[in-house]
């Protein structure tokens, strides 16, 4: 092995070290107070989600909402406002049929069905004369939360969502005014 090759492989090793994932957790897209969302859970309610919807969600938006997700379930469900796995993909065959597209066989994945219960609990407390107490227990328990992001998809940001840093090291293509 070459001088150089040696170099090219302990580059692509650090580089795969750098891009493995969460911090001291790999294979994670993000922990939140601890808890991994991982990287296979996040693939599974992008695509979920895109198989009752028939629409595409970029994974670092999946992401905020996954983080999001049980803050605002756990706060609905003090104000008396909760929902089921089943009435959670109740609401995902529903919309799936609404869409035209065939209810998917096998179930759903934990992500969606998380993402489907955040929906029908915020629909409830919009409806809820507590609803605006409520959402601000939600918005301080957020701020609150610890969340780790991996790098590729950027930092979450206390509004809720993963806010997308650009990466210095990608070049962007740079074209000439004419």
């Amino acid at each position: 092995m070459t001088r150089l090759s040696r170099g090219i492989a302990a580059a692509a090793v650090l580089a795969g070290f750098a891009l493995a994932g969460c911090g001291a957790q790999p294979g994670a897209a993000a922990v939140v107070d601890g808890e991994r969302i991982t990287e296979s859970e996040l693939a599974r309610a992008v695509e979920d989600f895109a198989a009752v919807t028939g629409q595409q969600v970029e994974a670092a938006m999946m992401l905020g909402t996954l983080v999001v997700a049980p803050s605002l379930i756990e706060v609905g469900a003090e104000y008396g406002v909760g929902a089921s796995d089943d009435e959670a993909a109740a609401l995902l065959d529903r919309q799936a049929e609404m869409a035209g597209l065939p209810v998917p066989e096998g179930g759903y994945g934990e992500g969606v069905l998380r993402v489907a219960k955040m929906t029908i609990v915020n629909q409830g407390l919009s409806a809820s004369p507590d609803g605006a107490r409520a959402a601000e227990e939600i918005n301080e328990q957020i701020s609150q939360i610890d969340v780790e992001v991996s790098p590729r998809y950027g930092e979450f940001d206390p509004s809720g969502q993963i806010v997308q840093e650009p990466l210095p090291w990608i070049a962007s293509e740079q074209v000439p005014v004419q």
